[in-house]
């Protein structure tokens, strides 16, 4: 299998569905932390996760912002 490089629309298309799919992911764990939370009174395992995940991507945007700097 040969890779390639991908050119500036399919770039263009992964971060548009990257960014549709981490809103996605935010609000579900939100909102299942959230039910959890006014139901059982504990958020349970979902809102570390969300957490860990926000860490992460907030890191990693710094990370490259200062690499491209």
């Amino acid at each position: 299998m040969k890779l390639r490089k991908a050119d500036e629309m399919e770039q263009c298309q992964t971060e548009k569905s990257a960014k549709n799919a981490y809103i996605f992911f935010t609000l579900a764990l939100l909102v299942w932390s959230l039910f959890n939370f006014f139901t059982k009174g504990e958020t349970g395992w979902e809102f570390p996760i969300l957490m860990i995940g926000n860490t992460v991507f907030l890191w990693s945007k710094v990370f490259y912002k200062r690499k491209t700097q």
